[in-house]
């Protein structure tokens, strides 16, 4: 059963396209000044741009969706706030999810080796963090590691693909910190589909109030070592992060709700962050 192009946008998950999108754009930004490239590199940040847009997000929010269908199925989360991809639908889309990645192939044999490699640790993670025999996402730490690598690494590609090497990998370790918690509190709201699928994470180890503990504690980590790059604005970003845990924490029943606000918080974060970069490049 074929797919609607209505449906294979609403795989692609446009609420989170920010979360690859947006880290690459940082990562192109803290490269140096946008104006100073040359043409082929901007045809390549151009051509990266369009593939961290629909082609990556319905691509690992694709595999996903076939390997998650047995704990979907139990997922109040993910029947009201997205859908269930029914089984006959899957074949279809291996296909819609080939046919967008293949005419961006022969990117790869062009690019530098540093941004080849920062590639294929994109590719590598966005397919096993759900698909077997790795199945990243049912083996904690694997989940947090994978989902935070998925992540981090298109702000490698962007930063790399210019040519430039000289990256502050503190300031990656910090990106990393911070989705080990954004993954962990999305989790949470899963914990009880993910018991019934007899899939295991970090979420179900720490149990509902250890884990947001936890995220409390990777969010101040990550607001410190951004202070040592962008100042203050990480300290303020750190600030409204921990103030969604401490509601969480106080009152469970919600968290849901609030962790339906995050994509737009996320959005508006990054958006001042690479801001920030832009104009302390330029000026």
């Amino acid at each position: 059963m074929k797919l609607t192009i209505k449906e294979v946008i609403l795989i692609s998950r446009p609420r989170f396209w920010m979360y690859v999108l947006g880290t690459f754009l940082v990562g192109v930004i803290s490269s140096g000044n946008l104006f100073l490239y040359d043409t082929t590199t901007t045809l390549f940040l151009v051509a990266f741009g369009v593939f961290f847009s629909v082609p990556a997000n319905v691509f690992i929010y694709g595999v996903n969706d076939i390997y998650d269908y047995q704990t979907d199925i139990h997922n109040a989360k993910k029947v009201k706030y997205e859908s269930v991809l029914p089984l006959e639908k899957h074949r279809h889309l291996w296909k819609i999810m080939l046919s967008l990645l293949i005419p961006f192939l022969p990117l790869f044999f062009i690019v530098n080796i540093s941004t080849k490699l920062a590639l294929l640790l994109f590719l590598f993670a966005g397919f096993f963090y759900s698909a077997a025999p790795i199945r990243g996402k049912s083996k904690p730490p694997l989940d947090v590691l994978f989902s935070a690598i998925i992540y981090v690494s298109p702000a490698l590609v962007g930063f790399f693909i210019t040519g430039n090497t000289n990256i502050e990998w503190l300031a990656v370790f910090g990106g990393l910190v911070w989705a080990f918690g954004m993954q962990t509190y999305s989790a949470i709201p899963d914990i009880e589909a993910d018991k019934k699928a007899g899939v295991n994470t970090l979420a179900i180890m720490l149990g509902k109030r250890n884990a947001l503990w936890f995220c409390l504690v990777t969010y101040v980590i990550s607001a410190f070592i951004g202070f040592y790059y962008v100042g203050y604005i990480s300290i303020v970003f750190g600030l409204v992060y921990t103030v969604i845990v401490l509601f969480s924490v106080s009152n469970i029943s919600k968290l849901f709700k609030y962790y339906t606000y995050f994509p737009l918080i996320n959005a508006v974060s990054g958006a001042v962050l690479f801001f920030y970069l832009f104009f302390k490049e330029i000026l």
